[in-house]
């Protein structure tokens, strides 16, 4: 191991600490800030930049990772969601409980069409991490 890799080793649990000891949560990094932070960002992931959802979120499927995340990956939302809240996506959108009530009645307000439009591009984001994420059965040769 290079002491480069050492010493930014010994770093990062550091900077973990100074992240939680000063509070900082999801709405610490602005939208920017996550897209950015990727390096490389993927087409078609603009929506949720503009929208304020890469405040807290990461959407991996477009390369928005988002350093100080807390919250769950976007680019699943269509299979998370029910998992966690026993509800469909469209359910959840529209009466949403938790940290996304509070986020859907302040932060990001969506109206009726916002929420379909919502909707269609976390099940676009979805379709995408399934499609690079398949696995390709091998033919059988004879």
């Amino acid at each position: 191991m290079t002491y480069f890799a050492r010493c930014l080793g010994s770093l990062v649990p550091i900077a973990l600490l100074a992240v939680v000891l000063s509070g900082a949560g999801c709405a610490s990094v602005s939208p920017s800030e996550a897209r950015t932070a990727a390096g490389r960002h993927v087409g078609g992931g603009e929506w949720f930049v503009q929208t304020g959802c890469t405040a807290c979120h990461s959407v991996t499927v477009y390369g928005l990772w988002n350093p100080a995340v807390s919250a769950p990956d976007l680019s699943i939302a269509v299979e998370d969601v029910p998992k966690r809240f026993g509800r469909s996506l469209e359910d959840f959108l529209r009466a949403p409980t938790g940290t996304m009530a509070m986020v859907l009645s302040s932060r990001i307000i969506l109206t009726d069409s916002g929420r379909l439009l919502a909707i269609e591009r976390l099940e676009e984001a979805y379709a995408l991490h399934q499609h690079r994420n398949a696995v390709t059965r091998p033919v059988a040769s004879h």
